[in-house]
């Protein structure tokens, strides 16, 4: 019997080994399966042409003069790619690609648009009727590889737009551009690795963001030649400290937006001791991402002390701790150390982002910075007016040095 019992044992101890000595041998001929990565693109879709014919149009349509002048026609195409949401775990964004038809060794150009709110305003999706889809063409056509992400939250993505938040900001601008890459690489479009950052209003923001990022994660990847963030609140506390101080405010949605991805990214606000009824209730649904800024600020009042609870408003002024003061402190981008050139361009007239905003950024970030900082003002022009003729500029500066 035991025996028998030995025999039974020694066979299973044999015939298992076989077992595994067979599956190791299917296995060893079984494909490599590749695990989906940050930057991979899951769908390219063409937007449109661009004519020279047609980029100069938009040109004269702006009534903005320039030294720029477009020399290829030029092919956009939407990218759906993946990159990370606030877990880090895999999500699909979608933004703008612009490519030269005029065969060159291109280097890489990101631009990130302004305040949208709605999903479907994205530039990749309003395509060639868009004016940062005639920013796009007109950087490509002078030379350059495009991109423009939508950001998370916009376009195909149906998160909640985290708003002036530094860490996705950058992740889903940085992850178009390797995106970008691969579509090129897949292609046969060739680049050079030389990358050019720019952005106005919340695009500033982006962009002084993503070079953040890149300095310090990315240098093996990319050559950041230039940067220039235009009109943005680069310093997120103290935007926010000179927007609650406010009484009134022409654009209140802005405040909405903040106050909104903030209460949704960060477990430290509660939307009904934020805003007073009805507008609390209303918030949501004014964020979901179907509205445009013009409507959402037509559904709220400029009113400041209608629109936000006092006691809320109170307690962040005075509480160096609030917990709302924090997390705005920890997404300002003034502490750190700018190792590429930087232009912040700005308008003296801006009465959405104060002008003051940029100075500010300048003096601080040139005291820290082991490269150039500057600081160029335009003497005149709203926030809305200033836009076109700051992004030309910039264009100009990337091409003299390029």
């Amino acid at each position: 019997m035991k025996l028998n019992k030995l025999y039974y044992f020694v066979f299973f101890l044999a015939f298992s080994s076989l077992i595994i000595s067979c599956n190791k041998e299917v296995n060893e001929t079984d494909p490599v399966i590749v695990e989906p990565q940050r930057g991979d693109v899951v769908l390219a879709t063409k937007i449109g042409d661009y004519t020279i014919s047609l980029i100069n149009i938009g040109i004269l349509s702006s009534g903005v003069s320039t030294t720029l002048v477009p020399e290829s026609d030029v092919e956009s195409i939407r990218l759906e790619y993946l990159t990370v949401d606030k877990d880090g775990e895999l999500t699909t964004a979608s933004g703008s690609l612009f490519v030269p038809k005029t065969p060159g060794n291109y280097p890489l150009l990101s631009y990130h648009h302004g305040t949208l709110i709605k999903r479907s305003n994205a530039p990749s999706y309003l395509g060639n009727s868009s004016v940062e889809g005639l920013v796009g063409a007109l950087s490509a056509s002078t030379g350059f590889i495009s991109c423009m992400p939508d950001y998370l939250g916009l376009g195909v993505s149906e998160l909640v737009h985290p708003y002036l938040q530094s860490e996705l900001s950058a992740s889903a601008s940085i992850d178009l551009l390797i995106a970008a890459e691969n579509y090129c690489d897949e292609h046969g479009i060739t680049f050079s690795t030389d990358l050019y950052l720019c952005g106005y209003s919340e695009g500033g923001y982006v962009t002084m963001a993503t070079q953040k990022k890149l300095e310090s994660s990315y240098t093996s990847q990319f050559t950041l030649k230039a940067s220039a963030p235009m009109a943005g609140p680069y310093d997120v506390e103290a935007t926010a400290d000179g927007l609650l101080a406010m009484s009134t405010y022409s654009s209140p949605a802005l405040i909405g937006f903040i106050l909104y991805a903030y209460s949704e990214y960060y477990d430290v606000v509660d939307l009904n001791d934020v805003f007073n009824a009805p507008y609390a209730a209303q918030i949501p649904t004014l964020f979901d991402g179907t509205k445009d800024l013009a409507t959402i600020n037509s559904s709220l009042t400029t009113d400041m002390t209608a629109l936000l609870n006092q006691t809320f408003v109170d307690d962040y002024k005075s509480n160096t701790t609030n917990n709302l003061r924090l997390a705005f402190r920890e997404n300002s981008l003034l502490n750190w150390n700018p190792k590429t050139a930087m232009r912040l361009y700005h308008s003296q007239e801006d009465e959405i982002v104060p002008y003051a905003v940029s100075v500010n950024a300048e003096q601080v970030l040139s005291a820290q910075s082991s490269s150039t900082v500057e600081l160029i003002t335009f003497p005149t022009g709203s926030h809305t007016n200033a836009a076109v003729p700051i992004v030309l500029a910039a264009l100009e500066w990337f091409n003299s040095i390029k």
